[in-house]
């Protein structure tokens, strides 16, 4: 057998497995979304930092926000139909009771705010406070409120 062929079924069946790893884990699923464009890329980056500290404790998924094949599950998570830069689902949830408010991982964190578009109503602070107690997840997402100019158009 040629050594290129041999290495590609290797590659393959470690794939696989560690694919059915993945799903037989019992961990809960974090779906991160982004786009491969500077601020959410930035996002990504602070994201990635609260994470870290719980990669042994989820099965962490990345997806593309502009790759048509996400797009059924960008549906089926009840994430906008309209443009998002970045969104964090835990367990299909991504809505949190943060002390008296609520907090939803869609579109930018707070410390992104100014840039002028999909400013969100959650911090890395939030996030890291639902990976370390899952009870703080409200049973029903809810979308964050735009402003009216901030939901249509091109974003980062």
């Amino acid at each position: 057998m040629n050594h290129a062929y041999v290495t590609l079924i290797i590659i393959v069946l470690v794939s696989l497995s560690s694919a059915l790893l993945a799903v037989d884990s019992g961990k809960p699923i974090i779906h991160v979304f982004n786009k491969n464009k500077g601020p959410s890329q930035n996002a990504l980056v602070k994201i990635n930092e609260a994470l870290d500290r719980f990669r042994d404790l989820y099965d962490i998924r990345y997806h593309d926000i502009e790759d048509e094949a996400n797009l059924e599950l960008i549906h089926s998570l009840g994430l906008p139909s309209t443009h998002f830069p970045v969104a964090v689902v835990i367990d299909g949830k991504f809505t949190a009771k943060i002390g008296d408010r609520i907090a939803s991982f869609v579109h930018f964190p707070d410390f992104m705010h100014g840039i002028g578009r999909h400013e969100g109503n959650w911090s890395i602070s939030d996030l890291e406070a639902v990976l370390q107690d899952n009870s703080l997840l409200l049973r029903e997402n809810i979308l964050p409120e735009l402003e009216e100019d901030e939901t249509e158009g091109d974003c980062e």
